[in-house]
C-alpha cells in the first residue's frame, strides 16, 4: 500500500527494448508495481538482435510465452569458421548436447515479432503502467517517482550519461556493415544452413541463417572506405534484388564497453546501458534478458519480503564477471577470423572457445563445488511444477528440508545430488 510521502512506483524503467520489456514482465510476475516510459509507439521495425539461446527461452517461457516462442524461433544449428571459398576450417558443434534446460542451445528470430510479443505480455499486469510515445521524467523526479529506477535506455543511455558514470573499454573497435534481407522465396538461393564467420582475408564477413525468410550478413570495413554496394557484396551469395527485398543496411561500431558501475544510488544499469560487446557470440541480448532476470527477484525480495537493500549490489557483482567472461570469448571469435583468413592453421585445439563457458555464474561465490552456480536443469518443462521463489528440488522424497517438503524429481535435474536448493532465478545455491 501506497502512504503519504512514499512513491507511487515500487520500480520505473526506462525503455522497452528487449532488456526493459523482459523485466517489465518479471517485475508484473513478481507483484511489483511497475511504470515503464518508452518514446517508441511501436517496437523498432528493423531486425537487430537475431541469436537467443536456451537460458534465455526458458526465461520466456516463465514468463508464459511458450506458444509464442514456437512460432516465433528457428532452432538454429550453431556456428562454423569458413575459408574464403566455404570450406569449414572447425565448428563448434562437433557433437550433439541434450537440452539441459528444456530448450535447444540456440535459436534465431526476427526481433520485432519478440519486441512485440514482450510488449503484449504486460497487458495481464494490472499493476504494470507502460507509458508508451513518452519521453522519460528528469532522473531526480523519477527517483520520487518510484522507489527504485532501472535505465535499460540503450548503448547511449541518457540516463548513465547524466549519473557521470563513464565506459570502460576492454580494447575491441572495428567497423562493420549489417544487412538484412528478406527473401522472397525462404530456399532460393540455396543458403548454409549454419551460422558462418567467413575467412576471407580480402573482407572477413558472417552470415546468419534466421528465422523464416530473414538472412544476415556482416562485412568488415576499412576504417576510411566508403560503404560499398549491398547488391555487389551479396552476388557471391547469389542474392539478388528479384530474390529478396532489402530490409536494412547499416553500418555499426563492434566494440566491447562496460559501465563503470551499474548502480548509483537507487538507479540500476541494464542490458546496453551497462554492457556492450561484439556480436559474434550472439550474446548481446541474451544478456540483457540475463540482467532483467536477475536483478528482477532480487527487488522482489528487498520490496516485499524486507531483504536487506545490499542484496541488489549483488546484481552486478553477480552479472559483471559474467558479462566480462561473455564479452572476452565474443572479442576472441571476431580476432580469430582475421587470424584463420592470414593462416588456416592458426587455431591450435587448446584454443578453441567453448561456447559453454558462460553456463555458470561466475560472480556467484557461494563456496563449494559444482553444481552451485550452474542452472537446474528443467527435463520435462520441470519449472511448470516449481513456485516462483526458492525451492528444494530433490531426488529422493526422504530429503526433509527445514522450510518444509521439497519438489521431488528425477536424479538428472539434481545432477545426481540427492537435493540442490534453486533460487528464484534458477541457479543452485547450495547441495544436500
Amino acid at each position: 500500500m501506497t502512504t503519504a510521502g512514499s512513491p507511487s512506483y515500487d520500480v520505473a524503467i526506462v525503455g522497452l527494448g528487449p532488456t526493459g520489456a523482459t523485466l517489465a514482465n518479471l517485475c508484473g510476475a513478481w507483484g511489483l508495481r511497475t511504470i515503464v516510459f518508452e518514446r517508441s509507439t511501436a517496437p523498432y521495425p528493423q531486425p537487430r538482435a537475431c541469436h537467443l539461446d536456451a537460458e534465455i527461452a526458458r526465461v520466456f517461457q516463465h514468463l508464459g510465452f511458450e506458444d509464442d516462442l514456437h512460432r516465433l524461433l528457428t532452432v538454429s544449428a550453431g556456428m562454423e569458421y569458413v575459408d574464403a571459398d566455404g570450406r569449414r576450417l572447425f565448428t563448434f558443434e562437433g557433437f550433439e548436447r541434450e537440452p539441459l534446460l528444456g530448450w535447444h542451445e540456440d535459436y534465431v528470430f526476427v526481433q520485432p515479432e519478440i519486441d512485440a510479443m514482450l510488449r503484449d505480455g504486460l497487458e495481464q499486469y494490472a499493476h504494470v503502467e507502460a507509458r508508451i510515445g513518452d519521453d522519460a521524467p528528469p532522473l531526480d523526479e523519477l527517483r520520487r517517482l518510484a522507489r527504485y529506477v532501472v535505465a535499460c535506455d540503450g548503448a547511449s543511455s541518457p540516463t548513465r550519461e547524466r549519473l557521470g558514470i563513464g565506459l570502460l573499454d576492454q580494447g575491441y573497435d572495428e567497423r562493420w556493415l549489417v544487412v538484412d534481407v528478406m527473401l522472397r522465396d525462404p530456399g532460393v538461393p540455396p543458403l548454409p544452413g549454419i551460422i558462418q564467420q567467413v575467412c576471407d582475408r580480402r573482407r572477413l564477413a558472417t552470415f546468419v541463417p534466421s528465422h523464416g525468410r530473414h538472412r544476415r550478413w556482416e562485412f568488415r570495413l576499412a576504417e576510411d572506405e566508403l560503404v560499398p554496394d549491398v547488391w555487389r557484396l551479396l552476388a557471391p551469395w547469389g542474392v539478388t534484388r528479384e530474390l529478396g527485398d532489402l530490409v536494412r543496411a547499416a553500418t555499426y561500431r563492434f566494440h566491447a564497453l562496460e559501465a563503470a558501475r551499474w548502480r548509483d544510488g537507487n538507479v540500476f544499469l541494464a542490458g546496453d546501458a551497462a554492457h556492450q560487446m561484439p556480436p559474434f557470440m550472439g550474446q548481446g541480448m541474451c544478456s540483457g534478458v540475463r540482467d532483467a532476470a536477475n536483478l528482477a527477484w532480487k527487488l522482489a525480495e528487498v520490496i516485499h519480503d524486507g531483504a536487506p537493500d545490499s542484496l541488489l549490489d549483488t546484481y552486478e557483482s553477480e552479472r559483471r564477471p559474467h558479462v566480462a567472461a561473455v564479452t572476452a570469448m565474443s572479442i576472441e571469435a571476431g580476432r580469430l577470423l582475421g587470424r584463420l583468413a592470414v593462416d588456416r592453421d592458426a587455431l591450435p585445439l587448446a584454443d578453441t572457445p567453448d561456447p559453454t563457458r558462460w553456463s555458470r555464474l561466475p560472480g556467484l561465490d557461494l563456496g563449494g563445488a559444482f553444481p552451485i552456480g550452474h542452472q537446474l536443469p528443467q527435463p520435462d518443462r520441470l519449472d511448470e511444477s516449481l513456485p516462483d521463489g526458492w525451492v528444494w528440488v530433490a531426488a529422493d522424497d526422504g530429503v526433509v528440508p527445514p522450510d518444509g517438503r521439497p519438489v521431488v524429481v528425477e536424479p538428472r535435474a539434481t545432477h545426481g545430488h540427492r537435493a540442490v536448493l534453486v533460487r528464484p532465478d534458477r541457479y543452485i545455491a547450495a547441495v544436500a
